[in-house]
């Protein structure tokens, strides 16, 4: 027989019905159904519920044994709000609640979920609180077909790819290199063809030709402008995990990658095992002496022949009056005393496929040498370029720009000499044929807007913007030096120190974006400035003020975004449309020192003060923000400083003896000596092999790496484990590699693209 079923003790009544908005009229949007109770005649009063009562159920809703009847509850029990309680000026203590799903939400929290204008002042969307992947690329590239099209490509392209770029598209054309879809091959001949006529055509090569003064220097008198006598090797250890050895690499000489990755014969007469694959390292490891200020790849070059330019500089605190805190200058708003510096050029062979030839070593071929102080920064002018062929031995790398410590922004036109020269050429430069000086402050970071035109920003947190060929067509008496060019726009943007400049490059070169310390983040219209000469309330645009100065600062053209790191170790990126919105992209485990990003390739590679180089891919959460977020780690780099051996030695004294106690007889008293033996020699260690991790950025116990009891901590570590400087090469048939750059002096170039 069949076992009767339960029955409810609750009284049964007909169920409620919501059929009048309580908030009909008022605005506050589309918002969620907030509906009221209309009792039906027959219904006892005893049911309607106080908006302040509490969302427990009621005694009399439970069951003969206790246990509540789920369905009758919910019907009852959905949604109470209050009776017809205005909100429309009231505080936010008097604003009515209700109850959704057992949780007392505020009205006004809804009408700030759904929109409302009057809690969203910009009067946009909010896609972080309700959006859908077509919202968030039309929020991060635009409405148009010309907008979203070049993104689309992009991402069909890269997409799939997490980490590291491969060398080769497949067969359906996923992966490889390219330019920017959003700057077309018109758009590049347009910029190679005409954008150089000021220098071919208009007299600009003969210019520099003329008024760019140097002298060749023999190498040992060009010595102390490179590097110092004490750096003449350095010590590291590489190699597979727990069987890493020591290697010792000279000053401006280089050491294969797979040297340290060939198996050795236990014996001599046994024959060498052949090299894995896996370990196969297609690079260098050069040793530049000093620590690596910037590093950068020359652009525009489409033979074997490859340079990286490198630019090395004291650490800090390392003269007596840093030391002593005794100099009489402000290192970072004055202009520093007169040091030598140099800027060194090395050159690499590519193979036919695009691969580093590790049968011909790096070859330091050219040092530019100068005495105006360390060299802070140089950038290449990345625009197009179609050069004519090298004449007389010679080859034209471009346009160099740089920052000296005196405060001056100069302007280099860079050749080098044949690729079979044996010995290195040293130039000692006297005048530049481009030089400015800011009145009353120095420059700190600089940037190219054009191939004719550059902009520099300044310690007082002023902007510049110079024409070249204006400026060197300026007659001078004294053709041996240079006149102080005169700036086509100078005007405030900040009113503190400028950190970093970048404009976006090259789908649009005149958005100008720019960091102070202040923790501000500005995008600027630079049309605006050149075309007005002052700062306007509608030319710069602020994005959220982070509580340090960054001093990251890069255009990422393929996800359209500006890519900085803040103190928490985060990459963090603003859409060119919503620069006002911060948006994470991935986590790292110390603080960024450099980003390297690439002009045929979205993959970015970071450069942590402890060591670390990861790299990862921020068009896939650019184009998708729900996707996993993969960090790939190239090396890691740690430091050890030199370290004092010393010995104890337990003997007698040389004197007389000392009596202890008369009692017992003379005792005698041992002395303890310490002996000291040679220093060792500072070591770094390289490891290299990691597997892609994935990332949690939020909500997670893993998400923080750096934290412990729920505080957040930054680790301080030596200044020579950091890396300093990192950069991809942006020719398009050997994009895959990549130089970094450490405070040690070592410099590592790898072809890491698969």
């Amino acid at each position: 027989m069949d076992a009767p079923s339960r029955k409810s003790g609750r009284r049964r009544q007909p169920s409620k019905k919501y059929t009048v908005d309580a908030f009909e009229g008022l605005d506050i949007g589309d918002g969620l159904p907030l509906p009221v109770e209309t009792p039906d005649d027959d219904e006892d009063d005893d049911f309607h519920v106080h908006p302040n009562a509490s969302p427990e159920p009621p005694e009399d809703d439970l069951s003969v044994d206790g246990a509540a009847e789920e369905d009758d509850y919910d019907q009852t029990h959905h949604d109470i709000v209050s009776d017809g309680e205005s909100i429309v000026g009231g505080s936010e203590a008097d604003a009515p609640t209700f109850t959704r799903g057992f949780k007392r939400v505020k009205v006004d929290e809804i009408a700030k979920m759904k929109g409302d204008p009057r809690f969203n002042p910009r009067g946009l969307l909010e896609p972080a609180a309700r959006g859908s992947k077509e919202l968030q690329r039309l929020f991060f590239f635009g409405p148009a077909k010309d907008d979203q099209m070049p993104a689309l490509k992009a991402h069909y392209r890269w997409g799939a790819e997490l980490t590291i770029p491969s060398h080769y598209a497949n067969a359906g054309g996923f992966g490889g290199f390219e330019t920017s879809y959003f700057h077309g091959d018109s758009d590049m001949k347009v910029e190679a063809e005409d954008g150089w006529d000021w220098y071919e055509d208009k007299g600009g090569k003969e210019t520099f030709n003329s008024r760019q003064r140097s002298s060749v220097l023999p190498s040992h008198k060009a010595r102390p402008y490179v590097s110092p006598a004490a750096f003449e090797s350095c010590k590291v250890l590489m190699g597979p995990y727990k069987r890493q050895a020591p290697f010792e690499i000279k000053l401006h000489k280089s050491l294969d990658l797979n040297c340290p990755w060939i198996p050795r014969p236990p014996s001599v007469n046994v024959p060498a095992p052949t090299q894995d694959l896996k370990s196969y390292r297609n690079g260098w490891m050069l040793n530049l002496g000093e620590k690596v200020q910037h590093i950068e790849w020359v652009p525009n070059i489409q033979g074997p022949r490859q340079f990286l330019t490198a630019t090395t500089s004291p650490l800090i605190g390392s003269t007596s009056e840093e030391q002593e805190f005794n100099a009489p200058y402000a290192p970072a708003f004055t202009p520093r005393p007169p040091t030598k510096s140099s800027i060194q050029i090395w050159e690499l062979q590519a193979t036919s496929s695009g691969r580093i030839d590790t049968k011909y070593a790096p070859v330091l071929r050219k040092v530019i040498c100068s005495e105006w102080g360390d060299v802070k920064t140089f950038s290449w002018c990345p625009m197009s370029r179609e050069k004519a062929p090298a004449s007389s031995g010679r080859m034209n790398l471009g346009l160099l720009a740089g920052i000296w410590a005196d405060g001056a922004l100069r302007v280099l036109d860079i050749f080098v000499g044949a690729g079979d020269a044996a010995e290195t050429e040293y130039k000692l430069l006297e005048t530049a044929a481009f030089t400015t000086q800011p009145p009353n402050t120095i420059c700190t970071c600089l940037t190219w807007l054009s191939s004719s035109s550059i902009i520099a920003g300044c310690a007082n947190g002023c902007v510049g913007v110079w024409n070249i060929p204006s400026s060197l067509a300026t007659d001078t008496a004294n053709e041996q030096r240079a006149p102080n060019a005169e700036p086509v726009v100078y005007c405030p943007i900040s009113t503190t120190y400028l950190l970093n400049i970048t404009t976006c490059y090259p789908s649009r070169p005149n958005i100008l974006i720019t960091s102070s310390m202040s923790g501000h983040i500005q995008m600027t219209d630079v049309m605006e400035i050149t075309s007005k000469a002052t700062m306007t309330p509608t030319a710069t645009v602020r994005a959220s003020r982070s509580r340090v100065g960054r001093s990251v600062l890069v255009w990422h053209e393929f996800a359209q975004v500006v890519l900085t790191a803040d103190d928490n170790f985060t990459l963090v990126a603003y859409p060119i449309r919503r620069f006002f919105r911060q948006i994470s992209f991935t986590r790292y485990k110390s603080s960024v020192a450099c980003l390297a990003h690439s002009p045929v390739h979205p993959f970015v590679m970071a450069g942590c003060v402890g060591g670390e180089a990861i790299s990862n891919n921020p068009l896939r959460r650019a184009y998708e923000n729900k996707v996993p977020i993969w960090n790939q780690t190239w090396f890691t780099h740690e430091w050890r400083q030199s370290i004092a051996e010393t010995s104890t030695v337990v003997g007698a004294p040389d004197g007389d003896e000392v009596m202890r106690d008369t009692s017992a007889g003379p005792v005698m008293q041992e002395t303890t000596k310490e002996e000291s033996r040679p220093a060792s020699q500072e070591i770094s260690r390289v490891l290299e092999g990691f597997k892609c991790k994935e990332i949690k950025l939020f909500n997670t116990e893993d998400a923080f790496t750096h934290r412990e009891n729920g505080a957040v901590y930054s680790t301080v570590y030596d200044l020579k484990t950091s890396i300093n400087s990192m950069a991809w090469n942006p020719n398009l048939h050997v994009g895959g590699w990549i130089a970094a750059g450490m405070a040690n002096g070592l410099v590592r170039v790898e072809d890491i693209a698969s």
